[in-house]
């Protein structure tokens, strides 16, 4: 028994790094493939955004390049691994250890040492065939683009991905040898996942990461003038794998007792203990009792957070349906303030393709001064110039920036004053971006179809949440 099992270990932690599919790797490959449709796809979703703050911002996602796609995808592989993880892992790492799955194989025989390598290179090896048949269909996939093909910078962003996809696998790992519970575990998941974003800020990596010049030189990845965060990187995995080796080592040896949460001959309110013999102290093993104050905390923050979430997302669709319908003249107005997105580059650099501004709604009274930028309306149509010269009643008005090969003066216009409806006092660029996208059809659906599924569904997520507890 113990040979037949020592020989088919390795095959069945194989399988379990992909949970789903037990029998063939035909499910890994559709789920590579699903991944690299999908990032052409949030490829596809940017472009339709080139005309916000996103395309300065984040230009490496935004360009109709190779670099563009295959930057998408290492991105959205590190996002789905991460998911993946805090789903699936009960199956995935050290969990089974605290369920005497090794406990059991230690006494026949088997050494911890190679259950311990079995897993590990089981967990690696799906995560980079998965990625890696990803990666490819991402490249195939853009081909159809007609893009000019640069190979240089591939193999920079293949590892550059791969190293996070491994970090984080490992990372996950060694949480799930020091927490004793599997909600715990999943946050820290979570946590290690912003932990690698912090690391990749702080040492450099994005910036790198950003510049296709720099990355068709693999080697800039290794120096330290550039960049810290790869050879940090393998320190850190070497160094885990260490402290996994050891501590997995250590756990197998003892056998843990976990009695089953529906025993029925234990009554409410009643603690199991053990007593150190040495010392007489007590240790809680189990404590059936109603729902400890741990549980009523976790249930108000996990229902109060979905009803924010929701909430916010029913408000902003209200926000951009108001937006949507304003007319001339009978704009929106929130607490004396017109939001207005703007659509033209005609205010540059004042104002930016569809930036988010902030107009104060005044009154015919209210002193506009030149200089000033107003929002007014003529023959039924919403314009927004500079004054230029504030004459009596009367207001000259004009754009701040020509489009080339126009007429400089050709949208001076005269406004009385009654047809101002507002100053300009700001504007937000990101909240521009996220409205254009909602404006999109994936934005309608997304923002439309996630809150009213949490919304119908939420009592089955609260008590999902509550049965992970």
């Amino acid at each position: 028994m113990s040979m037949i099992y020592r020989n088919s270990y390795f095959k069945k932690e194989l399988r379990q790094a992909y949970s789903e599919n037990r029998t063939s790797s035909g499910r890994k490959l559709a789920s590579a493939l699903f991944l690299g449709l999908i990032s052409f796809a949030l490829f596809f979703v940017f472009q339709t955004l080139q005309e916000s703050v996103l395309s300065e911002s984040v230009p490496q996602i935004m360009q109709p390049s190779f670099f563009s796609t295959v930057t998408i995808y290492i991105h959205a592989a590190f996002v789905f691994y991460t998911l993946y993880f805090i789903v699936n892992y009960e199956t995935l790492f050290f969990s089974e250890i605290r369920n005497n799955s090794w406990y059991l194989l230690i006494q026949m025989g088997y050494h911890p040492v190679m259950m311990f390598f079995s897993k590990l290179l089981a967990l690696l090896y799906t995560a980079f065939m998965i990625y890696t048949v990803g990666f490819l269909v991402t490249v195939f996939l853009t081909l159809f683009l007609k893009y000019t093909f640069i190979l240089s910078y591939l193999p920079s962003l293949y590892l550059a991905g791969l190293t996070d996809i491994f970090l984080i696998s490992i990372l996950s790992m060694i949480f799930s040898l020091f927490t004793k519970t599997i909600v715990n575990a999943r946050y820290w998941i979570f946590f290690s996942a912003v932990i690698i974003v912090v690391l990749k800020i702080m040492l450099g990596e994005y910036t790198i990461l950003s510049n296709r010049v720099s990355m068709q030189n693999i080697n800039n990845l290794f120096a330290l003038n550039y960049t810290a965060y790869i050879p940090a990187a393998l320190v850190l995995m070497i160094l885990f794998c260490f402290i996994c080796l050891i501590k997995s080592d250590n756990l197998a040896k003892y056998y843990n007792y976990n009695p089953p949460s529906d025993t029925p001959f234990i009554p409410e309110g009643v603690q199991v203990v053990r007593i150190d013999s040495s010392t007489g102290k007590q240790k809680i093993l189990w404590n059936k009792d109603k729902k400890g104050w741990r549980g009523r905390v976790f249930d108000t923050v996990s229902t109060a957070f979905l009803i924010i979430f929701i909430c916010t997302a029913l408000a902003f669709n209200i926000f951009i349906i108001l937006i949507n319908t304003s007319t001339p003249g009978q704009e929106v107005s929130i607490r004396g303030v017109i939001p207005f997105v703007f659509q033209s580059r005609t205010m540059e650099p004042a104002i930016q393709m569809n930036d988010l501004t902030f107009f104060r709604k005044i009154d015919p009274w209210f002193p506009v001064e030149a200089g000033q930028i107003i929002l007014f309306e003529e023959n039924h149509l919403i314009y927004v110039e500079r004054v230029l010269v504030k004459a009596g009643e009367e207001l000259k008005a004009d754009i701040d920036n020509y489009p080339p090969l126009s007429q400089p003066g050709a949208m001076l216009k005269t406004v009385p004053r009654e047809a101002v409806h507002g100053v300009y006092i700001g504007r937000n660029r990101w909240l521009g971006a996220l409205i254009f996208f909602a404006n999109t059809i994936v934005g309608r659906i997304l923002f439309l179809l996630v809150p009213a599924v949490l919304l119908f569904y939420s009592k089955q997520i609260n008590d999902y949440l509550k049965k992970q507890r």
